[in-house]
């Protein structure tokens, strides 16, 4: 149980449910978005979802990738941010159908690419409880699930249009994105340290 005495551990845990969050908020309420905002038929939003999911696919390889590149938690950041502009570039864009599908796809790739950086980032802080570390990350992404969900739907009921949920899921998304530029900070922090006198 030494592993939830570590401070990271909690930051990636807050950083996976309220950050991926930002993807349910989204994602939750894309069918009437889809019908309701940009015009598309009820009968369009299965082949929407596929788009949505070819996009999850592609952003699944190219989040380890980046993860490879930059490192887990810089992935982490980085893809927060990305996910963040995306969801307000939908809230804007919405009522054109072209656009609103090209960022179906590219908000699919962007909140699936993180979850491998977030597993890698988990295992790393992890060690020695890697089981129950990657138990926790998905833990963390059901909260995010029904959490998303959850914050997403009280505009929709407030009376403020299908498009509120992409303001909710920003704000989740540029929060996650805060978490990890502290653990950005604290790793630097840490690798400062290491350095020779």
């Amino acid at each position: 149980m030494a592993f939830f005495k570590k401070k990271e551990a909690w930051l990636i845990i807050g950083l996976t449910a309220i950050g991926t969050g930002g993807l349910f908020a989204w994602i939750s309420y894309i069918a009437p978005l889809m019908t309701d905002v940009s015009g598309f038929s009820a009968g369009s939003v299965p082949y929407v979802l596929i788009l949505a999911g070819f996009g999850m696919v592609v952003g699944n390889v190219l989040g380890g990738k980046l993860a490879d590149k930059v490192s887990p938690v810089k992935a982490c950041l980085i893809l927060l941010i990305a996910m963040a502009v995306s969801l307000i570039i939908i809230f804007f864009i919405s009522e054109n159908k072209i656009l609103s599908l090209l960022m179906t796809f590219v908000a699919g790739s962007l909140s699936m690419a993180i979850g491998s950086p977030i597993q890698t980032l988990m295992i790393n802080t992890a060690k020695g409880a890697e089981m129950l570390g990657a138990a926790a990350t998905q833990a963390a992404f059901n909260i995010g699930n029904a959490l998303g969900a959850f914050l997403g739907g009280l505009p929709i009921a407030w009376g403020l249009g299908y498009t509120s949920p992409e303001i909710v899921g920003t704000l989740m998304a540029a929060t996650g994105a805060v978490i990890a530029m502290i653990l950005v900070n604290q790793q630097k922090a840490v690798e400062k340290n290491l350095l020779p006198v």
